[in-house]
């Protein structure tokens, strides 16, 4: 999962380097800034990352930002659910291949064991029924990261 993470933050910056001197610039990889109010659907889940990005051309011009927040609303209300009463801490990684006129395709990495794979399976199995997100022109990947603490007892 890091790797994965890794390399999507070397694209990233490699990009972002290259379109330093042109006007104007296009990144095929972008990371979304989200403040903490944003970042935290329950208390014990943390989304670490959300990064999109495409294999060439601007990212901005492939994907709507109204769909990538509707995206990252249901997806934050899947992981509330299914991650708010947690006892262990483990991390998610969900990517998404969104493109123009087909469903949704997903792939699911955890950090997670046997402890967890219930909530995990609860997970998976909703967010498998995600389907009616698409890109405005060709594939553009979205990768969120989730982080998952125990939740505290009072």
């Amino acid at each position: 999962m890091k790797l994965v993470v890794l390399f999507i933050l070397i694209s990233l910056s490699g990009s972002a380097l290259a379109c330093e001197d042109k006007e104007p610039c296009k990144l095929n990889a972008m990371e979304v800034f989200l403040p903490d109010v944003q970042r935290y659907p329950v208390p014990n889940v943390r989304i670490e990352k959300l990064i999109f990005q495409t294999e060439s051309g601007d990212v901005n011009q492939k994907v709507s930002t109204d769909e990538l927040n509707r995206l990252k609303e249901e997806l934050n209300g899947i992981s509330a659910k299914a991650f708010k009463e947690s006892t262990t801490s483990f991390e998610v990684l969900i990517q998404f291949r969104l493109t123009p006129s087909s469903n949704v395709d997903f792939k699911m990495q955890t950090t997670g064991g046997e402890k967890e794979d219930g909530i995990l399976t609860s997970f998976y199995n909703a967010v498998s029924k995600i389907n009616r997100y698409q890109s405005i022109k060709d594939d553009v990947l979205v990768v969120f990261h989730y982080k998952i603490t125990p939740t505290e007892m009072k």
